[in-house]
């Protein structure tokens, strides 16, 4: 049994094999206990750091991570929490700054909005509590829009009930009874913007479900056919 399901996904494997990371394989080893990077960010913070001009320096980047998830105050990583943590690692390799000229310069330093929105309190306080003195000089002549210095508390608890039938009768407007139910509203509701690109490339270029995993990834040659139910 084990066989027929070993089989079955070097096959879906290989359909995915165009984005393998070679150097993901670096990602294999006892080292992940010193710099803690969760397995899900370890390819997305490899390519953003090639991205800024960090090619060949992700060694530093993971020491960094380190370092930034001590200043951010341990803090469970996962999404957005290890965004965060990621962004101020890179930010620290970039200027090739030290942990002390960081705390003493927060209030001055061009700090990755994450990093700002963090110790403002948008993702909730952290287990720890907030590490000082970094968190009062990040906070520094950078103010809420309503002119408080922080959240109180969980943010989302200050957020107004959602109105769930106004917003399933504006997008039914935009987008017609059929094609909205329960699920598109929800999906708009936590991912406004992601949900209007998604309908946009629909309107463009249809739904795309029922296509082969090979045709989705890759383009298809000349003279070569495909049927979709």
């Amino acid at each position: 049994a084990l066989n027929v399901l070993n089989d079955f996904w070097e096959s879906v494997r290989e359909q995915y094999k165009p984005f393998e990371v070679q150097a993901l394989s670096a990602a294999i080893g006892s080292n992940v206990y010193k710099h803690e990077i969760p397995g899900g960010q370890y390819t997305n913070l490899l390519f953003q750091s090639n991205q800024l001009g960090l090619s060949g320096r992700f060694g530093e980047v993971k020491k960094a991570y380190a370092l930034a998830n001590k200043l951010l105050g341990d803090i469970p990583k996962v999404t957005p929490s290890s965004k965060t943590v990621g962004d101020l690692a890179q930010f620290i390799v970039g200027l090739k700054i030290s942990e002390e000229e960081l705390i003493e310069n927060a209030a001055n330093l061009p700090l990755p909005n994450s990093v700002v929105e963090y110790f403002q309190g948008a993702l909730g306080p952290p287990p720890g509590g907030f590490p000082e003195p970094f968190r009062t000089n990040v906070l520094k002549g950078r103010p809420l829009k309503d002119g408080r210095p922080c959240f109180e508390g969980r943010p989302g608890a200050e957020l107004p009930p959602y109105d769930f039938e106004t917003a399933e009768k504006d997008l039914k407007e935009a987008y017609g009874d059929q094609r909205i139910t329960f699920k598109e509203v929800l999906s708009h509701a936590l991912y406004p913007q992601v949900f209007k690109d998604y309908l946009a490339f629909e309107k463009e270029y249809g739904t795309i479900e029922t296509l082969p995993t090979h045709v989705f990834l890759r383009p298809m040659q000349v003279g070569e056919e495909n049927l979709v139910n």
